[in-house]
């Protein structure tokens, strides 16, 4: 296959790109893995964490439980409305969410639903970056310049979220107070324990949890993939040096 040449500091940029927006692909699909395909991961939560006791009324962890998975339901798009999600609170069954609540959540829908549109611009720009620095330099070439991309963003997002960890170490409530200020124009999500029970089933506590879960699953797999990285270009060293003695 013939090579097209063309600016080398733009393969590597295409390859720094790629790398952010692999991270990206990593962060929201751990995003998804913790909220909705590790089983009982609510459950478990909630029953640690004695959630239903905090609910003004008597309510069961099933009921819970369900109210949270509707929810998440409603936030991916896979129902169109909370209107019918009911809990059984005090023997007497009825709408769990006020319209506070589903105007918070209905404003937390728009956030998953541009999260998963991102996602896949992001898959498509990897996939158009990708062909285009193989189009120009061939297959070990392409590995050599990907892997030493992703090194570089990897870095990058390390250092961004190392920077965001001590920060909720330090202080939780101010990173979950300032996340809300960021990705949210109103004061929807300023909810009041004495009248809003969502806020008393998504306690901080669980919040910080799944917080840890996603970033342990993100680090692991990037971190996985940053020693193949290092292997690819180790592999492309070693081949030169022994291009080299032979010569």
């Amino acid at each position: 296959m013939q090579k097209i040449h063309g600016s080398e500091t733009t393969h590597r940029i295409c390859a720094f790109v790629c790398g952010l927006c692999l991270l990206f692909i990593l962060l929201t699909t751990s995003v998804q893995a913790v909220c909705f395909w590790i089983p009982n991961w609510w459950r478990n939560e909630y029953a640690k964490y004695d959630t239903p006791s905090y609910v003004n009324g008597e309510m069961s962890l099933d009921d819970a439980v369900h109210v949270t998975e509707d929810m998440l339901d409603y936030c991916i798009g896979k129902i169109d409305t909370l209107d019918n999600t009911e809990a059984t609170i005090d023997g007497v069954t009825a709408p769990f969410f006020t319209e506070r609540e589903k105007s918070h959540l209905a404003d937390c829908r728009e956030l998953f639903m541009a999260g998963m549109r991102a996602r896949v611009i992001a898959i498509f720009i990897f996939i158009v970056f990708t062909i285009y620095i193989y189009m120009h330099n061939g297959r070990e070439k392409t590995l050599r310049i990907m892997a030493r991309g992703y090194l570089y963003s990897f870095a990058a997002v390390i250092m961004l979220a190392l920077c965001i960890a001590i920060m909720a170490v330090i202080d939780f409530t101010f990173v979950f107070t300032e996340f809300h200020h960021l990705f949210f124009d109103n004061d929807l999500w300023i909810l009041y324990p004495d009248k809003d029970n969502l806020i008393n089933i998504m306690q901080e506590q669980v919040f910080a949890d799944a917080a840890a879960w996603i970033g342990c699953i993100f680090a692991a797999v990037s971190v996985i993939l940053a020693l193949i990285a290092g292997m690819i270009l180790k592999k492309g060293k070693d081949r030169n040096a022994d291009t080299i003695s032979v010569s």
